[in-house]
């Protein structure tokens, strides 16, 4: 009997203040990024394995997503671009109270490293809107001050982008300005997201399963040579 794996949103932030956060650049031929030019206020919403949850924690976000690849065509009028690797931090501004454990100004909420996932927007839209999607297995190195690595693991995290401006558009030197071998045209946008993570048993809960299985591999044995 597989132990399941429970999951919930352990990280969700969205940005504070007004105005945007990330700006996207063409570079032309070394290829474009998606980032916050200096750390970014936002207000950051956390939960844990255990049931504790707290909302509306101020802290600095810090993203940054390179790619070189042209964009493609998934369907309609979207398109993607996809990362090549980047970095991303959330680092507390005040202290906040999770459960029974304090945690003091710049503690690490959440910082990674990935290596994949995606842009993706539609082109031509009336409204700007676009989107950040990096699966799980992207992530090259996990840490926080909150969760543990293992038994947590992060499943993969999404950030929506609004207020995209200018709208999505193709455009920039050797050849781009077109559908093919083309690129996102430089923008800013306002970034907010969700942080997935899921749980397994603790050790000592799976060590609890395989003596369970292992004794009642031996109960059955021992049966069978009584009857014999």
């Amino acid at each position: 009997m597989a132990a399941q794996a429970t999951t919930l949103t352990v990280v969700s932030f969205t940005g504070a203040g007004g105005g945007n956060n990330l700006t996207y650049n063409n570079s032309g031929a070394p290829g474009w990024s998606l980032k916050t030019v200096t750390p970014k206020n936002v207000s950051v919403t956390l939960e844990d394995f255990s049931g504790n949850f707290v909302a509306g924690v101020a802290a600095k976000w810090s993203f940054t997503g390179t790619g070189t690849s042209f964009a493609v065509n998934t369907s309609g009028n979207q398109w993607s671009q996809a990362f090549t690797g980047g970095t991303l931090s959330f680092t507390s501004s005040v202290p906040f109270t999770l459960g029974s454990t304090v945690y003091t100004t710049g503690s690490n909420v959440l910082t990674l490293t990935f290596a994949g996932g995606e842009l993706s927007g539609t082109v031509g839209a009336t409204t700007g809107s676009a989107q950040v999607s990096i699966p799980g297995d992207s992530f090259t190195a996990v840490t926080s001050d909150f969760l543990s690595f293992p038994p947590t693991t992060l499943t993969d995290f999404s950030i929506s982008l609004s207020n995209v401006t200018p709208r999505f558009a193709f455009g920039g030197a050797g050849g781009l300005g077109t559908q093919t071998n083309g690129r996102f045209n430089n923008f800013t946008a306002r970034g907010s997201g969700d942080f997935t993570g899921s749980a397994v048993p603790e050790p000592a809960t799976w060590l609890m399963l395989v003596l369970g299985f292992g004794l009642v591999g031996f109960a059955r044995r021992r049966q069978v040579r009584v009857a014999a």
